[in-house]
């Protein structure tokens, strides 16, 4: 009887060291959760400061010539009665967007050296990166099929729509920016529009394309880009 007593103590001591390692595994498990969530937290914070300082510019000089290129486009089809080579002004975002976005990123060399990159920063530098290659090979496409002579400008004008949407609003998303994500929203919903009708053969009018492309980029690049850089200089 003994013997069965003190087995039975054995048992029930073991059943309850058991449920005290449960008890500290899940206090040690929620304790791990906390810091995931507290390191994703710090992660987008950081991201969202360097987008402050140093994309801010960025989304303004795109915004401002995209929008201005835009213009100068419709003007030019207006004034020609819409000859298809005014299209060959939109290559001016390219070269001058191109240009800024080097003098900007030269001039945040040393500052983005210095600071290490994390998981969020890569994650967005992906997205706009993808954004841009899509956009360079619709380009790409486009003047294979001019120089045959099928006219294509539309596929870019549609590009410039959705893609600028999506990856803006992708962007607000991950910085929780709530500007960006309107913005984007606004933008990428717009190009599925044109893109209708396009494929509904309704008239793209330059009367309402270009002023709802301006538009576009006004509520995307241009607005977001001054609420950030504001931020920015409330935290300086």
């Amino acid at each position: 009887m003994q013997q069965i007593y003190k087995s039975k103590e054995n048992i029930v001591n073991l059943f309850i060291h058991h449920l005290k390692l449960c008890k500290e595994n899940m206090e040690d498990k929620k304790l791990n959760t906390q810091e995931s969530l507290e390191l994703i937290t710090s992660m987008i914070n950081k991201t969202k400061r360097q987008m402050h300082i140093g994309q801010g510019n960025l989304l303004l000089w795109w915004g401002y010539v995209s929008a201005i290129v835009g213009l100068l486009v419709g003007v030019s089809l207006f004034l020609t009665g819409g000859n298809p080579a005014c299209n060959w002004l939109w290559f001016l975002i390219w070269i001058v967007g191109g240009i800024g976005m080097l003098v900007e990123l030269r001039k945040d060399k040393g500052r983005i050296e210095k600071e290490p990159k994390t998981y969020v920063d890569r994650l967005t530098s992906n997205l706009w990166l993808t954004n841009g290659c899509a956009f360079a090979f619709g380009t790409l496409l486009s003047i294979g099929f001019n120089f045959f002579g099928k006219n294509t400008w539309i596929v870019m004008l549609i590009l410039a729509f959705i893609l600028s949407g999506f990856s803006a609003n992708m962007q607000g998303c991950i910085i929780q920016e709530k500007s960006m994500k309107i913005g984007g929203g606004f933008t990428l919903f717009a190009g599925i529009f044109v893109m209708c009708c396009v494929f509904a053969k309704v008239p793209l009018a330059v009367e309402w394309v270009i002023p709802l492309f301006v538009l576009c980029f006004v509520v995307t690049m241009i607005i977001p880009g001054h609420i950030l850089n504001a931020k920015a200089k409330k935290q300086c």
